[in-house]
C-alpha cells in the first residue's frame, strides 16, 4: 500500500501544484484587471472633474444671461416702440400729404389736358381754311 499511497501523494501534490499555478494565474489576471479598473477610475475622476467645470461654466453663462436678459428685453421694447412710432408717423404723413398731393396732381393734369385741348381748338380754327357762310360751313 505504500506504493498506492506514494502514487496518491504524487497525484495530490500535482493537484495542489496545479491549483497553486491556477491560483497564481488568476491572481495575476485579477491584478491586471484591478490595475485597469484603477486607470478607468482615474479617467472617470478626471471626466467627473471636467463635467463639474463645464457645469460651473454653464451656471456662469446662465447667471450672466439672467443678468443680461432684462436689459435685452428693454432694448427690444424700445426698438418696438420706435418702430410703432415710425409707422404712426409715416401713416400720418401719408394721410396728411398724400391727399393734397393727389389733388394737386389731378388739378395739374386737368389743367394740362384743358390747355392742350384749347391749343388744339385754336390751332384747328386758325389753320383750317374754310369759309363760313351763315350756318352752313363750306370748304
Amino acid at each position: 500500500m505504500s506504493t498506492l499511497l506514494a502514487i496518491c501523494f504524487v497525484i495530490v501534490t500535482i493537484a495542489v501544484a496545479a491549483i497553486a499555478v491556477a491560483t497564481i494565474l488568476v491572481m495575476q489576471k485579477f491584478r491586471k484587471a484591478s490595475e485597469e479598473f484603477g486607470r478607468l477610475a482615474a479617467d472617470g475622476r478626471e471626466w467627473i472633474h471636467q463635467v463639474k467645470l463645464v457645469t460651473e461654466n454653464a451656471g456662469d453663462v446662465v447667471n450672466t444671461f439672467q443678468e443680461v436678459a432684462p436689459r435685452l428685453r428693454r432694448v427690444v421694447d424700445r426698438i418696438e416702440s420706435i418702430g410703432e412710432r415710425t409707422v404712426d408717423l409715416s401713416d400720418a404723413v401719408l394721410h396728411e400729404v398724400e391727399t393734397p398731393v393727389r389733388t394737386a396732381v389731378a388739378v395739374a393734369r386737368g389743367a394740362r389736358i384743358g390747355a392742350l385741348r384749347l391749343v388744339e381748338l385754336l390751332t384747328e380754327r386758325f389753320t383750317r381754311r374754310s369759309s363760313y357762310n351763315g350756318d352752313i360751313e363750306y370748304e
